[in-house]
């Protein structure tokens, strides 16, 4: 049984060292500072976005992505995979894989700086609700459980520096804002975490109807929890797409281990298999 899965689990495999090759190709290029461009005319579309109370939400909600709460969670996804009957040895295993992320994550953003023109960073600054340094913690605990409405009004100043960093020019002096974004750490976890939860309600929930919840719930969080941090100004293009391919390579090489950790079913020989031939020999005494 176990020779079987190895060629599934090595598909796995390959696709892992496949995005991890995409993800090495796109960092070269990146490097080059070809990227850069592209990334901020991405980003002055997006500032044509209206403001809204619901951005302090999203705030929030970043501290979720956080390395602290990512462990927790592998931790949760590690029980799970318990609980149905994987070896024990997974859970160091997609510890392991989240730290490896981390590592490249802190390698990449102290070696790949991006430099951010300060007209732009004005409005990506509008982006991230500014006005939440204002709130009590009581505001902050009830707007983080959702409640838009309990966020302080979007102040005027940042629709300003919105609508000007929307169509400003892009000058490189010596106001430009250096940034340590590359890749999103939280597009790297999100996507790890997201993925691999996926692959075990597709594997296990017997349910159709809850199968493709649980599924359409954990895509959405693979790939909505990076998406935010550059909704709200947080992180640029170029961050994300390196974080997503960070993060679905890690999965893959996860789901991969999973497969060849997953419980054994041993059947036991039917009866009727091995009581056969013995009623054959008696047959053939008696004769």
């Amino acid at each position: 049984m176990q020779l079987k899965r190895l060629p599934t689990a090595y598909k796995w495999f390959v696709t892992a060292l496949l995005l991890l090759g995409i993800f090495i190709i796109f960092t070269l290029i990146f490097s080059t500072g070809r990227m850069l461009y592209p990334a901020l005319y991405i980003e002055q579309w997006l500032l044509h976005r209206p403001l809204a109370r619901v951005d302090c939400v999203f705030t929030e909600w970043k501290n979720l992505g956080m390395i602290g709460f990512s462990l927790f969670f592998t931790l949760v996804l590690g029980a799970v995979c318990l609980l149905l009957g994987y070896r024990w040895r997974v859970l160091p295993l997609l510890f392991l894989l989240l730290l490896l992320g981390v590592g490249a994550e802190y390698t990449s953003k102290q070696n790949f700086p991006q430099v951010i023109p300060i007209n732009t960073q004005f409005g990506l600054n509008a982006l991230a609700c500014p006005q939440r340094v204002r709130e009590s913690r009581a505001e902050k605990i009830m707007v983080a459980f959702g409640m838009w409405w309990k966020a302080r009004p979007v102040r005027p100043l940042s629709v300003v520096n919105e609508q000007y960093s929307a169509s400003a020019p892009f000058i490189f002096d010596d106001n430009a804002v250096v940034v340590y974004g590359y890749p999103s750490g939280h597009a790297m976890r999100w996507s790890f975490l997201g993925i691999i939860a996926s692959w075990l309600a597709w594997r296990h929930v017997k349910m159709r109807a809850l199968r493709v919840l649980v599924m359409t719930l954990a895509l959405v969080t693979a790939f909505g929890g990076g998406f935010l941090q550059f909704y709200i100004g947080v992180h640029l293009a170029t961050d994300l797409i390196s974080g997503y391919l960070l993060g679905v390579s890690l999965a893959c090489c996860a789901i991969g281990l999973l497969l060849l950790n997953q419980p054994n079913k041993r059947k036991r020989p039917a009866p009727t298999a091995i009581a056969q031939p013995q009623a054959e020999q008696l047959s053939a005494k008696n004769l």
